[in-house]
């Protein structure tokens, strides 16, 4: 989901050579962009495809615009394959485009280094900086400013899809623990031969792999961002690795299908459980409304969401900065855009917006609500966590996660590449940091 720009680099010169002779449509500095034939000031937001945000977005648009005279907000979304390039194409071009754009936090690192976007209000900030959670605006800090503010906390741990009607069969409660939660996946993992026909804990998809590995590390006294880059050659990742290389290989609670999608579809462990196939899968609060959507599966009834533990005794995991909005630098309304945002997160405002979308709030407040917790039950279980996040770190998370995942693969397979699990750390830490260009 989280491309580099510089696949786009070619693209984004045969574009400015395109803009240079004319064309587009949009705001993002066009002199038509600032007002309407009303004398208000017009600002345009782009956003992504999405029913239910869409619906969001509009709503809270319509609301803006009647509050108030001056400013009019003009609401555009695109498909998400063709968004993603066209906001790197229009900021980095200086092309047309928008005043306000939604954005996945991981290309915030990318736009806050070309210095294409504007600075975070000082006052928006330090309310901001009082009331939201650590890794909601990491992704969006230069220096010592901020040039991105956060819609949503995106957070992929401390939660745990499990199979209700499996575990009312065999008459068990739902495991808390670590050591329990391993000992029924252990006891419910059923195969048939080389094929799993009920994986007990399925746990090998890209984002599950990656922050349970680096939660371990963390909540075990450890550190994975040391001195600005990525250390892997410690007592506390080499256990960690070697835990959940074992869960696979010795244990055999699950496979690699999640991580390998070997049955020629981008499938993972909350499809496994959609399909009866999984008893309990580490996922994010996101898929719920996938295994609704995608297999008919009724929440309190085919599935539920409980509490994923930490494997350590000092609760620490790691969190991706999430949706977030941002203003280019070189928009001509960026004071209407920033009004316009600070009253997108005024809390009444941004706890709608968050039921709206099923998204966790990236501000304490707006999680304390009761308002929240009644409207989203199956949140409850991960809210006490949120304090723990911190920062995933400043850099791809992709290029992370596919390394990881790529090692972990030829460890579980004993195809022959590494002799043991530090040694694979050792040439993992040395390829993040060389890819991440962090050497």
């Amino acid at each position: 989901m989280k491309r580099n720009l510089a696949k786009l680099i070619a693209v984004m010169l045969v574009l400015s050579l395109l803009a240079a002779c004319g064309g587009g449509g949009g705001g993002g500095g066009g002199d038509d962009s600032t007002s309407d034939p009303e004398g208000k000031i017009v600002v345009h937001f782009w956003g992504h495809v999405n029913e239910a945000w869409n619906n969001s977005h509009k709503d809270m648009i319509a609301k803006f615009n009647e509050s108030q005279d001056r400013i009019e907000v003009i609401g555009t979304f695109f498909p998400y394959d063709d968004f993603e390039a066209k906001i790197q194409t229009s900021l980095m071009t200086g092309g047309q485009g928008a005043d306000i754009y939604e954005i996945w936090g991981g290309w915030g690192l990318d736009f806050v280094a070309s210095g294409a976007l504007s600075p975070v209000p000082a006052d928006l900030l330090a309310d901001l900086q009082e009331d939201c959670y650590e890794p909601v605006m990491g992704a969006f800090k230069g220096g010592s400013q901020y040039f991105g503010v956060p819609v949503e906390f995106n957070n992929e741990y401390g939660g745990m899809l499990v199979n209700k009607p499996r575990f009312d069969d065999l008459g068990i409660d739902y495991p808390e623990e670590w050591d329990d939660i391993i000992e029924v996946a252990k006891q419910t993992t059923e195969r048939n031969g080389p094929v799993f026909e009920m994986r007990g804990l399925d746990f090998t998809t890209d984002d599950t792999l990656t922050t349970t590995f680096l939660s371990m590390i963390l909540t075990t006294g450890g550190e994975y961002w040391v001195d600005d880059k990525i250390k892997l050659t410690t007592p506390e990742a080499e256990a960690a690795l070697q835990i959940l290389v074992d869960y696979v290989k010795v244990d055999q609670i699950t496979n690699l299908d999640s991580a390998t999608s070997a049955q020629g579809a981008e499938i993972d462990g909350a499809h496994f459980l959609g399909r009866d196939e999984a008893m309990m899968v580490p996922r994010g609060p996101w898929v719920i409304s996938m295994l609704d959507e995608e297999y008919g599966k009724i929440y309190g009834i085919d599935f539920e969401f409980v509490k994923f533990p930490f494997y350590g005794d000092s609760p620490a995991f790691p969190a991706e900065t999430g949706w977030s909005m941002c203003v280019p630098k070189d928009t001509k309304v960026a004071e209407a855009a920033w009004e316009y945002i600070e009253f997108f997160l005024e809390k009444d405002n941004l706890l709608r917006h968050n039921i709206n979308c099923a998204q966790i709030p990236p501000r304490k407040s707006v999680v304390a609500d009761p308002a929240y917790a009644a409207s989203m039950p199956f949140m409850i279980p991960i809210l006490d966590i949120l304090d723990y996040g911190k920062f995933i770190g400043p850099f791809n998370t992709d290029v992370l996660k596919i390394g990881l995942r790529n090692t972990y693969v030829s460890l579980c397979s004993d195809d022959g590449t590494y002799a043991s699990v530090a040694e694979a750390l050792a040439a993992l830490e040395t390829q993040l940091n060389t890819d991440l260009r962090l050497l």
